[in-house]
């Protein structure tokens, strides 16, 4: 199995987290909150998960 790197979790996608590594997600969506009462996440921001595999 390969490890991850340590640090922030949340910059690891959850397949990385759960070792599933060929399933990983390349992207993460962060900050995917909405006001409103509808799901509107058009502010969504993708950062690149952190492990290294």
């Amino acid at each position: 199995m390969k490890s991850c790197s340590t640090g922030n979790t949340e910059e690891i996608c959850w397949f990385c987290r759960k070792g599933r590594h060929d399933d990983c997600m390349k992207e993460i969506p962060m900050d995917n909150r909405s006001d409103g009462p509808h799901d509107c996440t058009f502010d969504t921001k993708l950062v690149p998960c952190k492990c290294q595999h």
